[in-house]
C-alpha cells in the first residue's frame, strides 16, 4: 500500500526522483536562519542605557586598537587625564556603539554580492484524463535551469562590496577619533574654565567691597553719583563673567557626562596637575602638514574607497547590459511512455531594458563622489593654513600677555605693601588687582585658545601632533 501511494506521487514506480528531490529540500531547509524576538521594551532600554563597569573599560582601553588613538593604562584613582577620558570615551559612547553595528549591515551586504542565483528546479506531473486507452500512463517532466550571465558582473560586485565595508570602517574609526578629540577638549575646556574661574570670583569679590565702600562714601556726599554708578557697572559686569564662566562649565561637564555615557549629574573627577599637551617645534609647518594630507586623513581615505566601490559598481551595471541567458536541462516521459532529454537555451532581448538606469545613477554616483573628495581635500588644506594663521596670532597675544605679566605683578604688590601702610587710596589698588586678574584670566583663556587650535590641527591633519606623557602599556 505504501510502495503503490509513492509511486503515485512521484508519477511512476521509479524511485530516482524521490531520491533526489527530498534530500535536496531537506538540505535547503536546513540552512536557513531562525528568526529570534528582540522586544523594545522598558527592561531592554533600562539595560542598554545601564553604563559598562570601570573595569571593563579600563581593560578595554589596554588592548584598544586604533589607527590614530593608543591604548592607555588607565588608573582613576585619583582621577582621569583628558587623553584618558578620550579614549574612554570612544569605548563607552552610545553614539559609536549605534554607528559601529552598521558594520553588521555593510558585512550582510558582502556576503549578499558574493552569493549567485540559485538554479531553478522543476517538476510537473501529467495525468490522463477523459481517455479509456489502458496504455496511457501519467507523464513526468522535471528538469534544472541556471542562470550564467550573473557571473558576469560577480567580481565587481564583490569588490565593490568589499571597499563599501573597508570604508565604512575606516569612517567609523574617523568618527572615533573625532569623538575622541571633542572628549579632550571638553576636558581641557573643564580644565581652563576651572582655572580662570578663581580669577573672576575674587575680582567680583573685590568689585563688591569696593561697591559697598561706595555706597558708604555716596551716602556721605564723598563720592559722587556717576562715580557710584561706574562701581557699580563694573561689579556687574564682573558678576556677568563670573556666571557665564560658571554656565559654561556646567555645558562643558554634561558634554564631557554624554560623551562618557555617564549620568549628568555625575562628577567626572580630572586629575590635577596634569600638563597641558603642546605642539613640538617644527609641527606647525604648512609644508609638512600638507604633505601627505590626503592619505592620513581616514575620512578622504574612506572618500577614496568609496569612490573604488562606485567604480566596481559602474563596471558591473556596464556588464549587465549584456542579455540574460539561461541554460536548462530537462527530462521529460509523455503518457505514451516515450521519454525524451530536452537541452534548452533561454536569452534575454534587450529591446526595451538595457540597463540604462543603473549605469545612469552609476555614473552620477561616481562623479559625485569625485566632485566631493576634490571639495574635501580642499577644505582640508584651507582649514589647515587657517588653523596654523590663527596659531600665530594667538602665540603672540601669549606673548604680549606673558611680558606684562610680571610688571603688573609688581605694581599690584607695590600697592598692597603700600595699602598695608595706609600709603596710597584704594581705588588705585583695586584698579591694579583688577588689571592683573583680568591680564590672568585672559592669558589662561589664550592658553586654552592654543591647546584648542592645535586639537583643531590633529583633527584638520588627521594626525597626532600634540605631545603629553600619558602611561601606555
Amino acid at each position: 500500500m505504501t510502495t503503490t501511494r509513492s509511486a503515485y506521487f512521484f508519477g511512476g514506480p521509479s524511485p530516482v526522483w524521490r531520491l533526489f528531490f527530498l534530500p535536496l529540500v531537506l538540505a535547503c531547509a536546513g540552512g536557513c536562519s531562525t528568526y529570534q524576538a528582540k522586544p523594545l521594551d522598558a527592561a531592554a532600554v533600562e539595560h542598554g542605557l545601564s553604563e559598562p563597569p570601570l573595569d571593563a573599560v579600563r581593560v578595554s582601553a589596554a588592548h584598544f586598537q586604533h589607527p590614530l588613538l593608543a591604548p592607555l593604562i588607565i588608573d582613576g584613582r585619583d582621577g582621569f587625564t583628558p587623553d584618558e577620558l578620550a579614549l574612554m570615551s570612544v569605548i563607552t559612547s552610545p553614539r559609536l556603539r549605534a554607528a559601529r553595528d552598521q558594520r553588521g549591515v555593510v558585512q550582510a551586504q558582502v556576503v549578499q554580492a558574493g552569493l549567485l542565483p540559485n538554479p531553478q528546479l522543476g517538476y510537473s506531473l501529467d495525468k490522463p484524463s477523459g481517455n479509456s486507452d489502458p496504455g496511457l500512463i501519467n507523464g513526468l517532466n522535471y528538469g534544472l535551469s541556471w542562470e550564467v550571465t550573473s557571473l558576469l558582473g560577480y567580481r565587481d560586485r564583490v569588490a565593490a562590496a568589499k571597499s563599501t565595508a573597508v570604508a565604512l570602517d575606516l569612517d567609523l574609526a574617523w568618527q572615533e577619533w573625532q569623538t575622541a578629540q571633542a572628549t579632550r577638549l571638553a576636558a581641557y575646556r573643564v580644565i581652563s574654565l576651572e582655572s580662570r574661574l578663581p580669577f573672576a570670583r575674587e575680582n567680583e569679590a573685590e568689585l563688591a567691597e569696593a561697591l559697598a565702600d561706595s555706597k558708604k562714601a555716596y551716602a556721605l556726599g564723598h563720592r559722587t553719583l556717576a562715580d557710584h554708578a561706574a562701581t557699580m557697572e563694573a561689579w556687574s559686569l564682573a558678576q556677568d563673567t563670573r556666571f557665564a564662566l560658571e554656565q559654561e562649565l556646567t555645558t562643558q561637564r554634561l558634554a564631557l557626562n554624554l560623551a562618557l555615557g555617564r549620568p549628568a549629574d555625575e562628577l567626572v573627577k580630572l586629575k590635577a596637575g596634569a600638563p597641558s599637551p603642546q605642539l613640538p617645534a617644527g609641527a606647525d609647518r604648512a609644508a609638512t602638514l600638507l604633505d601627505g594630507l590626503e592619505k592620513r586623513r581616514l575620512d578622504l581615505v574612506a572618500l577614496t574607497l568609496g569612490y573604488e566601490s562606485a567604480e566596481a559598481g559602474l563596471r558591473a551595471a556596464v556588464k549587465a547590459q549584456f542579455p540574460k541567458i539561461g541554460l536548462s536541462l530537462a527530462k521529460a516521459r509523455d503518457t505514451s511512455d516515450v521519454h525524451s532529454i530536452t537541452y534548452g537555451v533561454t536569452v534575454d532581448l534587450p529591446l526595451f531594458d538595457r540597463n540604462q538606469g543603473q549605469i545612469a545613477a552609476g555614473t552620477a554616483t561616481r562623479q559625485q563622489l569625485f566632485d566631493e573628495y576634490i571639495l574635501r581635500v580642499a577644505e582640508a588644506r584651507a582649514e589647515v593654513s587657517q588653523i596654523l594663521a590663527n596659531l600665530v596670532i594667538a602665540r603672540a597675544q601669549l606673548q604680549t600677555l606673558g611680558a606684562e605679566l610680571p610688571e603688573l605683578e609688581q605694581i599690584a604688590s607695590a600697592l598692597t605693601q603700600a595699602m598695608r601702610g595706609r600709603n596710597t587710596d584704594a581705588q588705585a589698588w583695586r584698579d591694579a588687582r583688577g588689571t592683573l586678574l583680568a591680564r590672568r584670566t585672559e592669558e589662561a583663556k589664550t592658553r586654552q585658545d592654543i591647546l584648542e587650535l592645535g586639537v583643531a590641527l590633529e583633527i584638520a591633519t588627521g594626525r597626532t601632533l600634540l605631545i603629553s606623557s600619558p602611561r601606555r602599556p
